[in-house]
């Protein structure tokens, strides 16, 4: 039997929407799904930011601390990557901030779709795989790019 992976509408995520949150959300539930650790898992966890953490966008991860957030990645059992991981979204989504506002503004401005995944791929932890998982389900808007 093959294993589904996770899509964004499994997740609640519209990225057809054109609303910029939907792919903040993308973005996020991609990092919570570059860890080795098994989707339903990932997926409580991306729920567990979203509804208990109020992490809403990227700017939300300046009011969180490291074990505030930590517990809410252990909560949703990321245990075994629950420091590692909240280091990570910390510095991703401080980068998002301070380098291109949003995450919305990371996929538009990008010049192109190699632009866009050298960006995905400067980001701590996240490999190609990870940055394949994220372009592949964007909207034909953003595919289209050479």
């Amino acid at each position: 039997m093959t294993r589904k992976n996770t899509t964004p509408e499994d997740l609640g995520i519209d990225l057809a929407d054109g609303k910029p949150q939907q792919l903040y959300r993308w973005f996020l539930a991609c990092l919570l799904f570059a860890r080795p650790i098994q989707q339903e898992i990932a997926a409580d966890a991306y729920q567990s930011l979203i509804r208990k953490g109020h992490l809403t966008s990227p700017g939300r991860f300046e009011d969180i601390q490291r074990e505030p957030l930590r517990k809410l990645l252990d909560d949703a059992h990321y245990a075994r990557y629950d420091y590692v991981t909240a280091d990570q979204l910390h510095e991703s989504m401080r980068r998002v901030v301070e380098e291109y506002g949003s995450v919305s503004h990371m996929v538009k401005d990008a010049e192109s779709m190699d632009d866009l995944r050298k960006r995905l791929l400067g980001f701590k932890g996240l490999g190609d795989l990870t940055a394949d998982i994220f372009l592949n389900e964007l909207p034909k808007e953003f595919n289209g790019r050479k």
